[in-house]
């Protein structure tokens, strides 16, 4: 089968479904993984056929507004700001929803993510073919924990909960996908319009699946789930198979005790040489050495550091995670997958979305510290968390038998199975 995996989002997206991709290759299948244009070497390193579609993700909003948005972790003000962005840039918009239609010309089938969904839901019903929704958080409503993107860190109790869940359903359809949703629909696949209260009740009618691509072990699946929602467990995958450590990394390594990790992933920072000189104070304050991860915020060389820590540009965590004493990082849903299959404490300093959930998740399992939201991160409150992360005997006692349960897991694999058991499901039904 041609299988088309839409995917719209930063790199913590996009590595995930490489790898879903990979193995739904491995089996004999063509799968082409559709994003925007800022990934198509990655996914070429993997052997994977990319269709890139839109503009690169640099080119879009103003950098410095939306650090500022992103680190005060109000996820309401970051929903507006995406949909002034989509309201003055329609172009853009357009411009995803032709070549989005282009590419899934002659698929079998579909997969997409949750940014992706007003592309790939509407795309597969107009093509008549079967599709699955693939979230790297929880993205259905529950009354057993909070929603994931409204202060998901908090449980409210079952009812508000509820209440919660419905919210944020409501706000990101009205504000972020019901109009580009119809207007698809409309100019593109000349299909009616969905109804005010999105395709939720339409998806739970087909019986679509939604593959939840996280470990049970992390977050078990709730009993008031209906049938279609999966647990499946995470996405890995290995580095390209020529892929070689920096040589000065890996005499970093060698020359002394395992470093601490310390990421922010693709996340936008503010005034980043002051958080730089705060995190190395915290490492020197902590008594760890340490390594600095780039991301789309530069680590400019230009910026001094001690002799004991060093920077690098992306490294596969799959390699690096396991080599480190802890890792400290923003709690994006990859990251924190990584991080806890590499079976080291975790340390995350969430800045929104889903990220305090996650940091929460973290600490209750007693794999890592208590998160501490990057707008109250100081150099004080980072080297405390990591000397209990680098010191206390039960955290890394937890942090290694979770990472061994997750090790021991085959999300992709158990995707394709039930998806395949899907699509016979949905041909007989045709």
């Amino acid at each position: 089968m041609r299988i088309i995996l839409f995917s719209l989002g930063s790199r913590g997206d996009i590595q995930p479904i490489l790898a879903l991709a990979s193995r739904l290759n491995r089996e004999g299948h063509t799968a082409v993984v559709s994003s925007s244009p800022d990934f198509a070497e990655l996914a070429a390193s993997h052997g994977i056929e990319y269709a890139p579609i839109g503009p690169s993700l640099t080119t879009i909003g103003d950098a410095e507004e939306i650090s500022k948005i992103v680190e005060s972790g109000n996820i309401l003000k970051l929903i507006l700001y995406g949909r002034k962005i989509r309201n003055m840039q329609s172009n853009i918009v357009q411009q995803c929803i032709q070549e989005s239609w282009q590419v899934a010309q002659g698929a079998d089938a579909i997969l997409y993510k949750p940014s992706a969904a007003i592309i790939g839901y509407n795309i597969a019903e107009k093509l008549g073919i079967p599709c699955a929704e693939l979230a790297l958080f929880p993205v259905y409503r529950t009354r057993v924990f909070p929603s994931f993107m409204l202060g998901g860190g908090k449980n409210r109790g079952p009812l508000l909960n509820d209440l919660f869940w419905r919210l944020s359903e409501l706000l990101f359809w009205q504000l972020m996908q019901r109009g580009t949703a119809n207007r698809q629909r409309r100019e593109i696949l000349d299909l009616p319009p969905l109804p005010l209260s999105g395709p939720y009740q339409q998806q739970e009618r087909e019986g679509m699946p939604v593959f939840n691509a996280y470990s049970p072990s992390v977050l078990p699946r709730p009993a008031d789930w209906p049938a279609r929602m999966h647990v499946t467990g995470y996405y890995f995958s290995a580095p390209p198979t020529d892929w070689q450590p920096p040589a000065e990394l890996v005499e970093f390594l060698r020359s002394g005790p395992p470093p601490v990790c310390i990421g922010f992933g693709s996340m936008p920072i503010h005034n980043v040489e002051e958080k730089i000189r705060m995190v190395v104070k915290a490492l020197m304050l902590s008594g760890q050495r340490g390594i600095l991860i780039s991301g789309w915020t530069t680590i400019k060389k230009s910026i001094s550091l001690p002799d004991d820590v060093i920077r690098v540009e992306s490294i596969p965590h799959s390699w690096l995670f396991p080599r480190m004493a802890a890792v400290v990082h923003h709690g994006g849903a990859g990251t924190t997958a990584a991080s806890l299959r590499s079976g080291v404490p975790t340390i995350i300093t969430p800045f929104a979305a889903d990220q305090p959930a996650w940091g929460q998740r973290v600490y209750t399992l007693g794999v890592g510290p208590k998160p501490i939201p990057f707008k109250k991160l100081t150099a004080e409150g980072l080297a405390a968390a990591i000397r209990e992360a680098v010191t206390n005997p039960e955290i890394q006692k937890r942090a290694r038998e979770l990472g061994q349960r997750i090790q021991a897991e085959d999300g992709p694999g158990r995707t394709i199975e039930l998806f395949f058991q899907y699509i016979e499901q949905f041909r007989r039904l045709k």
